[in-house]
């Protein structure tokens, strides 16, 4: 089984942009990874992306998946203090969070084998552990997202 850790959080408001992509399923899992991956590089290419972490006060750069009613909301942003009128706000509110990392490699793919392994291997074996109705956040903690260091956060079903 893959290894996990439960780990305490602050809240932390993250600053950024949303996409709606559609609710991903086994069939189309694949085509929502390239819409996440499109969503990410037409911020960074606008420099929008690189303007919100320039003012990052932990340098970490994130991503928030929620489902909604018919859909998939995906936000990518910092914890920053860049004042963009057209971004959104999101908060992450402070808990305890189920926390799987990798390393070395693209971070879509580390990103996606993460989510592979959490909702394939753990939740199967803990089904106590995730609530249907919860968020996933994603973090990009070396700033490098050919060769990431990465965590999958999930919020502990309490």
């Amino acid at each position: 089984m893959t290894n996990y850790e439960i780990k305490i959080f602050n809240e932390t408001v993250i600053t950024g942009y949303a996409a709606v992509l559609p609710l991903p399923t086994i069939k189309n899992i694949s085509e929502v990874s390239e819409k996440k991956s499109h969503h990410f590089l037409s911020l960074a290419t606008s420099g929008k992306f690189p303007a919100l972490m320039a003012e990052s006060t932990d340098k970490i750069g994130y991503a928030l998946s929620e489902a909604k009613e018919d859909y998939l909301e995906y936000f990518a942003g910092a914890n920053t203090t860049t004042n963009d009128p057209k971004a959104e706000e999101r908060i992450l509110p402070a808990g305890e969070y189920i926390v799987l990392k990798a390393t070395g490699g693209p971070s879509r793919q580390l990103f996606d084998q993460l989510i592979r392994t959490f909702f394939g291997e753990i939740v199967p074996e803990n089904p106590d552990l995730y609530k249907e109705d919860t968020f996933v956040v994603e973090a990009l903690l070396n700033g490098n997202p050919k060769d990431a260091e990465v965590e999958l956060r999930i919020p502990l079903n309490n």
